[in-house]
């Protein structure tokens, strides 16, 4: 069990190192589409190859799930877009405890769509993290620095984007294996990122180095080896237990980017990402004790 609970957290230092090589690479002068390009190209590369090599006999794709695989790629590249343009006008640890409101907005979506009640302990988390929101975008203005409304569209949309690959996630999850998920959602994505931005761009990029430095961080560091850790771990550890010890991941984000980057926040700021990150907590140990019905819901 020990080999387990090191395994997700050598997950969540990868993931939340992602927005590091992000910054890194606009402060190197890399434009998204490269930075996109480079990470769903190595990424959707490395999968190909691991279902080749490996013969995988879980893969599959059937005529019932391939609207939801198109889907979750499609969400996963919006989510990935969106934090990506939230990063370039914001500061990496805003923008990574914001889009930690996703299980907030489950919580509503959840309420709104499939008419679930909400129980007192969600009534009072949404309360406690929308305060600690306020906190976080600094509201009151008290750090005296102006936050980027842009960069603070794209992290609430992004945040949104996530929580609808997670209800996807979900249903998809009863009738695709993790492995094929991930293989279709690295392809959708890789050929997402071409629709919009045509490659030339990767071809007349004037740093080389830069590119394959990003591209391997975001796609191997913090796309590959999290995924096989979070998945090793869920499958030693199970689904409850991984689930909260990965909300330690804004948490390393936020220490990364201050020894890093040099990134500060307010005493104010911290209080509200602590109310944020404990709120998806107290969703998640709420979780335990009365099974999540959304499975229900979307097989109807």
């Amino acid at each position: 069990m020990l080999n387990g609970y090191l395994l997700i957290i050598l997950a969540a230092i990868g993931y939340g190192a992602l927005p590091i090589f992000i910054k890194w690479g606009f402060n190197m002068g890399l434009t998204i589409d490269v930075m996109l390009f480079s990470r769903f190209f190595i990424a959707s590369s490395l999968m190909v190859f691991i279902l080749f090599v490996s013969r995988k006999k879980g893969f599959k794709i059937t005529k019932s799930s391939f609207i939801q695989l198109a889907l979750q790629g499609f969400l996963f590249f919006g989510c990935s877009y969106t934090y990506f343009l939230s990063i370039k006008h914001m500061s990496v640890i805003i923008t990574n405890i914001l889009l930690y409101t996703y299980p907030l907005m489950v919580v509503l979506m959840s309420a709104l769509i499939f008419k679930e009640k909400i129980s007192f302990v969600k009534g009072a988390t949404l309360l406690i993290a929308f305060f600690g929101c306020l906190l976080v975008i600094d509201v009151t203005n008290m750090s005296g620095q102006k936050i980027s409304m842009s960069g603070l569209f794209y992290a609430v949309v992004s945040a949104l984007f996530y929580a609808l690959y997670n209800i996807n996630g979900q249903y998809l999850s009863e009738k695709s294996s993790p492995f094929t998920v991930s293989v279709c959602t690295t392809i959708i994505c890789l050929f997402a990122t071409i629709a919009i931005y045509p490659p030339i761009n990767v071809i007349s990029c004037h740093s080389q180095l830069a590119l394959w430095t990003v591209g391997l961080g975001t796609a191997m560091l913090c796309t590959g080896i999290p995924l096989f850790c979070y998945q090793k771990g869920l499958s030693l550890l199970g689904a409850s237990r991984a689930s909260i010890l990965s909300t330690i991941e804004p948490a390393i984000t936020t220490l990364l980017a201050s020894f890093l980057l040099g990134e500060t926040l307010t005493s104010e700021q911290l209080l509200g990402g602590l109310l944020i990150i404990c709120g998806g907590l107290l969703l998640k140990l709420d979780k335990l004790k009365k099974p999540y019905p959304l499975n229900h819901h979307l097989s109807h």
